[in-house]
């Protein structure tokens, strides 16, 4: 069996991104779920809320993308390639935090209200 793993990042604003092997994750869009428990089993239930996606990278740092670009873009779109052959878009994607540059490595976290699967 072929597990699947985050294995492109095409950015609209800054092309596709360095990405380093293993170390980026991807939550899709969805609902959270809050259990509320009742006197009996019956009576329990729960309350939804819609979650964000989120894509947290890690790139090489290559020098053709500084860490200020990435604070500075505003909204981007964003499409993630699974090894699996799945592609998700992230719309309207939005930089949570100023990019961390470390040990040749940039950390970067996005978020977005939706995250449809395209393929």
């Amino acid at each position: 069996m072929k597990l699947e793993r985050v294995h492109r990042v095409v950015s609209a604003a800054l092309g596709e991104l360095p990405l380093r092997e293993g170390n980026s994750t991807f939550q899709p869009a969805g609902k959270r779920r809050t259990p509320h428990a009742g006197e009996v089993p019956e009576n329990t239930g729960f309350t939804e809320a819609q979650t964000q996606a989120v894509l947290t990278l890690s790139l090489n740092a290559t020098g053709a993308i500084g860490v200020e670009e990435f604070s500075e873009a505003g909204q981007d779109t964003l499409t993630i390639f699974t090894t699996g052959g799945m592609q998700y878009m992230m719309p309207n994607a939005w930089v949570t935090e100023p990019a961390e540059l470390g040990d040749a490595e940039i950390r970067i976290t996005y978020n977005s209200g939706k995250s449809p699967r395209l393929g």
